[in-house]
């Protein structure tokens, strides 16, 4: 991968490529459960990724194609999060987008996370969280079974806003955290 990769897909794009090779994923879930394994800290080989992802998608081949969006993805995840301007973002589709099919996406992308992030610190050597990170732990398991039941007004437009910078804000201070506690163990 490149030094400076850019996902080469906007969110849409992103589903339809997902699609087109029988995927039933969506490209938010696809990035959550990225975002788990990069926020451990576990460092991954490419291979391990796709297998991984895979798994996830219940697969057994993966195109060049995707293989190339999976392992960028990933990367870009890896140097946002770990970033010193914090420039990590959720990969969501775009505020044009009905607000129920944005719900739908955010509660994916948690799901996707909780998955990689369980995946990949069973594999960590840190046994124990810090209440924060438990609290934040929580939250994204309540913001994955949100209900996408929605008279989108403006209230819920801006509850949605907050829901998504809580949980870059939780990511990062968790990716953080486990960063920290790993480089003291290691």
């Amino acid at each position: 991968m490149s030094e400076k990769a850019t996902l080469p897909l906007d969110f849409d794009e992103c589903c339809n490529q997902m699609l087109e090779f029988g995927y039933e994923v969506s490209p938010s879930e696809l990035h959550g459960l990225l975002s788990g394994v990069a926020c451990t800290g576990l460092k991954i080989r490419p291979d391990s990724i796709i297998t991984l992802v895979l798994k996830h998608v219940n697969a057994d081949t993966c195109s060049e194609r995707n293989r190339h969006t999976i392992l960028t993805m990933h990367e870009l995840i890896e140097r946002e999060m770990f970033s010193a301007d914090s420039r990590y973002t959720l990969f969501l589709p775009d505020d044009e987008t009905d607000l129920t099919q944005r719900l739908r996406s955010l509660a994916a992308w948690c799901q996707g996370y909780l998955v990689g992030f369980g995946t990949a610190s069973a594999q960590s050597k840190i046994d124990r969280f810090s209440p924060e990170t438990e609290e934040a732990l929580k939250d994204i398991v309540n913001i994955a079974n949100l209900s996408d039941e929605s008279a989108e007004d403006d209230s819920d437009e801006a509850a949605y806003a907050e829901l998504v910078e809580y949980l870059k804000v939780a990511v990062l201070l968790m990716s953080s955290e486990i960063l920290a506690a790993v480089r003291k163990d290691g």
